[in-house]
């Protein structure tokens, strides 16, 4: 049986920038479990899907270090909408070598946001649009 956890509304766009900025800044401190369960009340997803993100991050991540350095911090760059459904936020993730990008998806389908997704990218060229 597969354990789906219930989400809890965000009740503005403003709450989840707000929410999204806390999630980053714990990323780049490489804190990505405590950057997810931020999400984690707030996002419909099974737990154990959760969980194998945040394995896949964390799995995903020395990679990262070596390639592009050090963090030295992050950016806000872009945020797209779809209607008043959709809003997904872009933060640049800065370090020494290049950067990378967050992008964090939220979605509302009556009253209340809620997380939709969280990814990463290397390629920039979506940024560029």
């Amino acid at each position: 049986m597969m354990s789906v956890s219930f989400a809890e509304g965000i009740n503005s766009k403003d709450e989840a920038r707000k929410l999204a900025d806390k999630m980053v800044s714990h990323f780049i401190k490489k804190e990505f479990s405590e950057g997810m369960s931020l999400a984690k009340t707030h996002w419909p997803l099974p737990k154990v899907e959760l969980d194998n993100l945040i394995s896949k991050i964390q799995g995903q991540w020395p990679i990262v270090d070596k390639r592009f350095g050090k963090a030295i911090g992050s950016e806000l760059v872009r945020e797209d909408k779809i209607g008043d459904s959709f809003i997904r936020y872009f933060y640049l993730h800065k370090f020494k070598n290049h950067a990378i990008y967050w992008k964090i998806t939220f979605y509302k389908p009556e009253k209340h946001w809620m997380v939709n997704g969280v990814s990463f990218r290397d390629n920039l060229d979506i940024l560029y649009q």
